[in-house]
């Protein structure tokens, strides 16, 4: 199977903060930036995959930095980050955006690592998932770090397992 870069499923979403994504205090609910995050990753992980037959498996690590207002503009940019047979992790940072004032750069409000497993038509894993390949320092970076976060969550999973 052939390696694919993160710039051939680089994908990137942007929408305004209408007030039913807006809780009282007139900032986006995290929990809708949540499903935007997944959105966006899943979209990311179908076109490395080559196939729509992708789930979430976890989300790890979500940090908000920065509120977003109802009238401004959030901004997901999601890549590639880790694959293994079965699975891969898709990086997700989430950027705002004030249009009424165009000296201010956008800022990091969010960001979120998120695995998916290919699977087949009964729901269980392929190992089919192409490797990532790896371009850059950074890419290896990251690759290195995804694996370290992906052994992380096996060992925990472990641990948590219900005993029979």
């Amino acid at each position: 199977m052939q390696a694919k870069s993160w710039r051939e499923s680089y994908t990137e979403l942007k929408e305004i903060v209408v007030p039913p994504h807006c809780n009282h205090h007139g900032t986006v609910f995290g929990g809708h930036i949540l499903a935007l995050i997944d959105q966006v990753a899943g979209v990311t992980a179908m076109e490395h995959c080559g196939s729509p037959a992708v789930v979430t498996v976890s989300m790890d690590r979500v940090t908000f930095f920065h509120p977003v207002k109802e009238g401004q503009i959030l901004h997901l940019q999601a890549r590639v980050t880790y694959t293994g047979e079965s699975s891969l992790e898709v990086y997700v940072k989430v950027y705002g955006k004030d249009l009424a004032d165009p000296g201010r750069p956008p800022w990091l409000t969010c960001e979120a690592y998120t695995t998916f497993v290919l699977v087949d038509a009964n729901g269980r894993p392929v190992k089919a998932v192409p490797p990532l390949l790896l371009e850059t320092p950074e890419d290896r970076a990251l690759f290195e770090a995804a694996a370290a976060r992906k052994e992380a969550r096996l060992a925990e999973a472990r641990r948590r397992r219900p005993q029979a």
